[in-house]
Order: structure tokens, then C-alpha cells, then sequence
């Protein structure tokens, strides 16, 4: 297994809504970086590997977590351009090749009540070909922050919308998700970077399901906060408190 961290973007919302500049991953919650949890999340399920894609900040990350955490292998990759999760992701796979299942894990979000065992069940059944981790919450407007989710019925995905403007039911996508090396394969084979096709998580996710690849919900975490803003910012503080 490969952990990959988009960790490029300026956060430009919360450093306006702060007034500081700041590099976001790097903002301490209960005494540690934001990009720690997701570290933590990865130590938990035994990855070995993980790349973390740098922009503006990437000295101050680098110099943060450094080339080795708690044992596992820290590698950096350059993403040149604000071109979105997806283009992170290529840009990573660049350097680690699609012959790996790859789980991601965004560098602005925390998940309370990590499940670790419903991604362990996940990775040793082979059945379904991704998945998203998803948290259920009763507040619409969080969902429309994130992606909304549709299902069969059952834990297979249909379809996710990006910040939706109407909510169906109280599962919220999160940035954590699982792809076997045969979607990223594909991928490499279908990503435009002239067009930026896909660029978000959901359109990716969306073609995949659309050629036949089936994908899989699960309950992630208790509960997710992606930061954001400065009241999100002080609502995880909030809940660590």
C-alpha cells in the first residue's frame, strides 16, 4: 500500500479568514500539525510508503515532517500548478508508478474516530475496485461543503456530487479514499491536462462507475472536520479540547 497527501494547496481561505499567512497543514490542533493525523491514519494501517505533493510550502512542510515518520518512508513531489486533487494524484503517480493499491488522505482533514478496521476489511476482500470514506451528518450544509453520495441501496456507489446543492441524506464524502492499481492505470490513460479532465474527486469517481468499475462506501470516522475556515479551524479545536 502507498499513501499519497495533496498538501500543495495555498490555503488561501483560511489564511484570509486568519489574517496570517500560514502554510495549512502545517496549523497545530491539540499540539499537532494538521498533516500529522493524516500520518497518523497511515501508521495505523501499516503503509510503508507515502508521497506527499508540495506547492508553495514545501520547504516548511519538508522540514517539518521531514524523510522519515515514525518509521515510515516520506518522499515529496512537486505539484507545479493549482490544478486540483486529481492532478495531485498523477503527479504522485508519476513517481510511484499504478502498480499499487494507493490511499488517499487529504492534508486539511482530520477524522475523528478513525476506523481503521472497515479500510483494513475493504483492502482484503478484492471485491470492489475503489472506495470513499463517508461520515454521517446530520447538518445538510456540511455535506455541501464536501460531496454528497448516492447508492444502490446497499454500500455500492452510483453516483457523488461535489458541494451538492441538494442533500438526499445525511452521508458526506470525504477526502479519504482507496483505488486498486487498475483505476489509476486507467487513470493515467484518461486524465487531460489541457482540459483538466477529471479534476475533483467526484469526477473521477463518477467515470468510474461509469465504465463499469464498481466502487464502495464506508463509514470512515466518527466524525470529519475539512479546515478550511477559521470557524472550522476552531471547531476541531473545539472538539480536541
Amino acid at each position: 500500500m502507498t499513501g499519497i497527501i495533496p498538501a500543495a494547496g495555498d490555503g488561501d481561505r483560511l489564511r484570509d479568514s486568519l489574517g496570517i499567512d500560514c502554510c495549512k497543514s502545517l496549523i497545530k490542533i491539540n499540539n499537532r500539525c494538521l498533516i500529522e493525523y493524516s500520518l497518523e491514519n497511515f501508521l495505523r494501517l501499516g503503509v510503508r510508503d507515502v508521497y506527499i505533493v508540495v506547492g508553495k510550502y514545501a520547504d516548511e512542510i519538508k522540514k517539518t515532517v521531514g524523510e522519515e515518520y515514525c518509521g515510515m518512508k516520506i518522499k515529496y513531489v512537486l505539484q507545479k500548478q493549482r490544478k486540483g486533487i486529481v492532478n495531485a494524484i498523477v503527479t504522485a503517480l508519476d513517481e510511484t508508478g499504478c502498480g499499487d493499491t494507493v490511499i488517499l488522505q487529504l492534508a486539511d482533514e482530520i477524522l475523528a474516530g478513525f476506523k481503521a478496521e472497515a479500510v483494513t476489511e475493504f483492502i482484503e476482500d478484492g471485491v470492489y475496485d475503489f472506495c470513499c470514506g463517508i461520515t454521517y451528518e446530520d447538518d445538510a450544509d456540511a455535506v455541501r461543503k464536501n460531496y454528497s453520495v448516492e447508492t444502490d441501496g446497499t454500500d455500492r456507489l452510483k453516483k457523488c456530487t461535489e458541494k451538492p446543492d441538494f442533500v438526499g441524506n445525511n452521508m458526506k464524502g470525504t477526502g479519504f479514499c482507496i483505488f486498486r492499481s487498475g483505476t489509476l492505470m486507467l487513470l493515467k490513460d484518461i486524465y487531460d491536462e489541457n482540459t483538466g479532465f477529471p479534476r475533483e474527486l467526484c469526477d473521477y469517481m463518477n467515470y468510474l462507475v461509469s465504465v463499469g468499475k464498481t466502487g464502495r462506501i464506508f463509514e470512515i470516522a466518527e466524525k470529519e472536520f475539512n479546515i478550511n475556515t477559521a470557524e472550522e479551524l476552531n471547531e476541531a479545536k473545539k472538539y480536541y479540547s
